[in-house]
């Protein structure tokens, strides 16, 4: 993400102070230490024995900040939901910064009771960067994570092709080609047992639409099941701005809804099927997969939550159908 902008600075800053009137002083804990290299999470605390967000940022891989992600976890708090945002290293490098990931997640499940939370049902969010991080959470050897320790994965506009990131030169000059084929969540041969949300920006970047594409196809040939959503007249960085609004909260709420054991009573519980009169649902439901699996395939998770959403479609994303335009390669000020 790129938060350099300083009316963007000034415009999360308002929304923080809008927002945090709702949450009371001691339901935040800051800056809590999670590892022995003095990296440290939020805890965003609502219900004790609800369900818990963990959050993993973008930024390039190292220049994100937990503290921007307050709204997050005012507007989570709302439905009964807890959040831990970690801040992983910041020395841009990997998988330095994805072991930091594993170790919040294992210290997490260790030490949460110490702050009055019960439930260790964990469901992972990440964005940009933080969905490179999540997914390869999942399937790079050197992470001891599985799906044991999450119930649901959501990945918003990832980055899921690191070679062409080398190719370019754009600020990923510490990943070497061989290493950016084995980070490269297109590469990975594996399903992930979880309800799987692939989400993006209408507006978003171009780099960002293309590989989503090619992730899409990639797990499509694994017989992965997933669904796919393109949110509305926002870009990389207005879709979290107003996730609220914009469907992507509902897609989150609806999946947490349909995965999690327990289900706290004031999350709303979405109607099968779900009618477009709902101005927050997200505008078209892009793909949705299960492909039908193959003899060889394990068997998958029930659909999550946005499997049975209904909206009107208005575009097909589809390798056969409509392949996403290629863009021109990143520039070298932009962030991701």
């Amino acid at each position: 993400m790129f938060f350099q902008n300083k009316s963007l600075h000034a415009l999360l800053f308002a929304m923080i102070l809008s927002l945090m009137g709702t949450v009371s002083a001691q339901d935040v804990f800051k800056d809590v230490p999670f590892d022995d290299e003095a990296h440290t999470l939020d805890i965003y605390r609502s219900n004790p024995t609800g369900p818990t967000v963990l959050y993993i940022p973008g930024g390039s891989w190292y220049k994100h900040d937990k503290n921007l992600y307050a709204p997050l976890g005012v507007a989570l708090a709302r439905h009964g939901i807890n959040l831990i945002v970690p801040q992983y290293g910041q020395e841009q490098k990997y998988p330095g910064n994805l072991i930091d990931i594993v170790e919040a997640v294992r210290w997490s499940q260790a030490n949460l009771a110490q702050y009055g939370l019960s439930s260790t049902q964990f469901h992972m969010v990440g964005h940009s960067a933080g969905a490179h991080l999540a997914y390869m959470s999942l399937t790079d050897h050197r992470s001891s994570l599985n799906e044991n320790d999450f119930k649901s994965l959501t990945l918003i506009s990832g980055l899921y092709d690191i070679n062409f990131l080398v190719k370019y030169g754009n600020k990923w000059q510490n990943w070497g080609l061989l290493q950016g084929w084995h980070a490269s969540p297109i590469h990975t041969k594996r399903l992930i047992n979880l309800p799987l949300n692939v989400v993006y920006a209408e507006n978003d970047y171009g780099v960002v639409k293309r590989q989503t594409n090619h992730f899409l196809q990639a797990n499509a040939k694994i017989c992965q099941p997933l669904a796919s959503y393109v949110i509305p007249r926002v870009d990389h960085l207005s879709i979290l701005i107003n996730f609220e609004t914009n469907g992507l909260q509902k897609i989150v709420l609806d999946t947490i809804t349909a995965s999690s054991s327990a289900v706290p009573s004031n999350i709303p519980v979405a109607a099968e099927p779900a009618q477009n009169s709902d101005p927050q649902l997200p505008a078209a439901t892009v793909q949705e997969t299960p492909t039908p699996a193959t003899a060889n395939a394990p068997p998958a998770s029930p659909p999550a939550g946005p499997l049975t959403l209904v909206p009107a479609a208005i575009e097909q994303l589809s390798p056969a159908t409509t392949p996403l335009p290629s863009p021109a390669p990143p520039s070298p000020g932009s962030s991701l």
